[in-house]
């Protein structure tokens, strides 16, 4: 029997300019409707800005029993934000889906798992906002955002909230997020079985994805703050996305991960706490790869 796995979907959009035809809303539609087919409750991650512009996706996905959480305002890499624009959007962006849900939104995702440590003064700030748990790190070396050196089992920052890092396996020399966007489109259903049969009793296991890679007729554009090589990734294999997901949903699935945050109490005494500043240098590896597909 295979572990529970929360689901989780990242609704953002991604165009370059306004100019192109806007496609997330019926990706989005899809992908809820697909959510209803299983009669499962995800955790669904909105970008404040889309939010404002289409409240419907929200209300929808409220409405049929999802949690809300916050994307961030605007689909940008934490460390190219300053402080002040940090907590004036965060704040703007919770409040607004708090009152298009009417759920308390206790959930952050960063973009792109861009919480890294150039962007650990976020943390602090997370909770004063009144987040009570994160989902935002990738706790491995990544060429997009990575932290290696991080716990694979949920921590407390220090001075922050709860952190359900993202699930990783390892094959061979590699680490790999193996339940998420484009592995779940590129690999094989092997691995994701593989990673699954591998984690330890103490993770908190999630999957996540997008309502782009459900829409394989979108024609290419480099996405913004990514490379073009990057970008061309995104658009491999998006035919194979919803019978991958429908895959994922046929095993065992997990509650929201707010629910999950809940089940652990707050404030949490059980969990190991993080220092952001005291976390392990990268390795050499790590080095190598960090950020060899954005755009700096």
């Amino acid at each position: 029997m295979l572990p529970e796995s929360s689901v989780t979907l990242d609704v953002e959009d991604l165009r370059p300019n306004a100019g192109l035809p806007e496609r997330v809303v019926d990706a989005t539609h899809r992908v809820l409707d697909l959510f209803a087919q299983f009669e499962i409750r995800a955790t669904v991650y909105v970008v404040g800005d889309l939010a404002e512009r289409r409240p419907e996706l929200v209300r929808r996905a409220a409405t049929e029993g999802h949690e809300i959480g916050l994307h961030a305002w605007t689909h940008v890499p934490l460390p190219t934000l300053s402080p002040r624009d940090f907590i004036r959007d965060t704040g703007r962006g919770r409040a607004l889906l708090q009152d298009l849900s009417g759920q308390e939104v206790v959930g952050y995702r960063a973009p792109m798992m861009s919480l890294v440590p150039e962007a650990g003064w976020v943390i602090p700030l997370l909770s004063e906002l009144g987040f009570t748990y994160s989902s935002s790190v990738l706790p491995a070396p990544s060429p997009l955002y990575g932290w290696p050196g991080l716990p694979r089992r949920p921590f407390q920052w220090l001075g922050g909230p709860v952190e359900f890092p993202c699930p990783v396996v390892r094959l061979g020399p590699i680490v790999l997020p193996y339940l998420g966007g484009t592995y779940l489109r590129l690999l094989p259903v092997a691995v994701r079985r593989f990673g699954l049969r591998r984690a330890s009793e103490d993770e908190v296991l999630w999957a996540y994805c997008h309502p782009w890679e459900f829409d394989p007729d979108e024609p290419f554009h480099q996405h913004a703050h990514i490379g073009e090589l990057a970008s061309r990734i995104a658009w491999l294999r998006r035919s194979r996305m919803e019978r991958q997901v429908r895959r994922l949903l046929s095993d065992p699935v997990g509650p929201p991960l707010a629910e999950v945050a809940a089940s652990l109490g707050i404030p949490v005494t059980s969990l190991e706490v993080i220092d952001p500043e005291r976390v392990a240098p990268r390795n050499r590896m790590a080095q190598w790869t960090d950020g060899r597909l954005r755009e700096d």
